[in-house]
């Protein structure tokens, strides 16, 4: 029974000493405005069965433009026209050299977004 409560106290020490680290390690970036996530899912609980109702209740809370860690993958959400033309005006080239994917070309119809 003692090993067990030096076990989870080594770990609890560990887990604060890696939170603590992580804090310090500098100014964060001007990133948008993101909803708390979990550790290994990031925001996926939060988008629910109904995605699209989960992301509108998002973007009402935290704007038309925020954050979301879906996974391990960092994803920006943009809710409103303007700001998505804006995006795709200002970021043209990095949006211009991904590789296009067969199920978005079968998703929109060979079309593009904008």
């Amino acid at each position: 029974m003692a090993s067990v409560a030096v076990l989870f106290s080594v770990l609890s020490m560990l887990l604060l000493a890696c939170y603590c680290w992580r804090r310090r390690r500098g100014p964060r970036p001007n990133l948008p405005p993101s909803p708390r996530k979990l550790p290994i899912i990031g925001n996926l609980h939060q988008l629910g069965p109904l995605p699209h109702r989960a992301l509108l209740a998002l973007s009402r809370r935290h704007g038309p433009l925020m954050l979301l860690q879906l996974g391990q993958v960092p994803t920006l959400v943009v809710s409103s026209a303007e700001l998505a033309e804006e995006v795709m005006r200002s970021q043209d080239l990095a949006f211009a050299s991904r590789p296009r994917l067969r199920s978005a070309v079968l998703l929109n119809g060979g079309k593009g977004l904008a």
